[in-house]
C-alpha cells in the first residue's frame, strides 16, 4: 500500500511541474505585437544558474524592437519544468522575446526557436515566421530571404 501512494505522489508531483504551453498556430500581427524584440542571434555563452540562465545572443538580425548593442542577454528558467529553453554556445536561434533595449526574457512558450537543430516541423515554423517578418518588418528583409 505504501508502495503505491509513493507512486501516486511521484506522478503528481512529475504532473505539476512540467512545462505545458498553448499552441501558438501561424504568427499573426496580434502575436508580432505581443513581443519588445525579435531578432536572430547566435548563442555567445550560458550562464547557468540555480533557477535562472543567462543567455549572451550575439544579435544578426533585429525584426522588430531596439537594442543599446549587438550583444543582448537573455534570462530564461534553468528549470525545464518551468518552461527555460536550453540554448548550446554556437547555436543559431530566432528569439522572441520581452524586456528593454539590454536585458531581455524568454521561454519554450513563445515563439522562440533553435534554428541549428530545428527538427523538420520546427523547420517549417521558422520559415513560415521569417516570410511574415520579411512582410511586416521594416528591416533584414535580405536575411528573412536567405531562410526561405
Amino acid at each position: 500500500m505504501k508502495l503505491i501512494w509513493t507512486f501516486i505522489l511521484l506522478l503528481t508531483f512529475n504532473i505539476g511541474f512540467s512545462c505545458t504551453c498553448e499552441s501558438s498556430g501561424k504568427i499573426d500581427k496580434e502575436q508580432f505585437n505581443q513581443y519588445d524584440l525579435i531578432a536572430t542571434g547566435k548563442i555567445l555563452s550560458v550562464d547557468f544558474g540555480e533557477f535562472t540562465q543567462k543567455i549572451e545572443v550575439g544579435i544578426h538580425s533585429v525584426f522588430k524592437g531596439r537594442i543599446k548593442k549587438m550583444t543582448i542577454v537573455l534570462s530564461t528558467s534553468s528549470q525545464s519544468g518551468m518552461c527555460g529553453i536550453f540554448p548550446k554556445v554556437g547555436e543559431k536561434w530566432l528569439i522572441y522575446a520581452n524586456g528593454n533595449g539590454y536585458e531581455f526574457s524568454t521561454d519554450l512558450c513563445t515563439r522562440t526557436q533553435n534554428m541549428t537543430r530545428a527538427s523538420e516541423k520546427n523547420t517549417g515554423i521558422i520559415k513560415r515566421d521569417l516570410y511574415f517578418l520579411k512582410k511586416n518588418s521594416n528591416r533584414n528583409k535580405n536575411y528573412c530571404q536567405q531562410w526561405l
